[in-house]
């Protein structure tokens, strides 16, 4: 069964992640700051991390260097779940290691998809071109080039 950390300060929206996410046969383990998410992370070795930028403690940001600093859990792929919709948020992301950039409100639907074709299809050693395409594709959205 693959695991998915969530983080995210707002309740209800972990809640409305794991209940989707269990029901498509998820195991679900959710934190409500960063220093949470990075004990968990190390305990729970999820599959993959769902992670919002704002946080009461540590950052999203800072969250997911962390993660990506830490050899044990640096190549666990990251979806950023976030209100924080500028582009140079979602650019941000992608360039810092995110695999998936969500800006809320989502649908849980969407998400849920995301998450399977992360963790199903996504080779690991792909990882970077992975990121340099999205990164790229986003910069031609932003250009008006789509």
């Amino acid at each position: 069964m693959p695991k998915v950390l969530v983080v995210d300060d707002e309740l209800g929206i972990v809640e409305i992640v794991r209940v989707n996410l269990e029901a498509e046969g998820f195991e679900v383990a959710s934190a409500v700051d960063g220093a949470g998410a990075l004990r968990l992370a190390r305990e729970f070795h999820p599959d993959l991390v769902i992670l919002d930028v704002m946080l009461p403690d540590l950052d999203g940001w800072k969250v997911l260097a962390e993660l990506e600093a830490t050899p044990s859990l640096a190549g666990i792929p990251v979806v950023m779940l976030t209100a924080r919709a500028a582009d140079e948020d979602i650019l941000h992301g992608l360039e810092e290691g995110a695999v998936d950039y969500i800006t809320k409100p989502f649908y849980p639907e969407d998400l849920v998809a995301s998450v399977k074709i992360i963790l199903n299809v996504f080779d690991p050693s792909l990882r970077e071109d992975f990121r340099r395409q999205l990164i790229a594709k986003r910069r031609r959205m932003l250009a008006g080039h789509g």
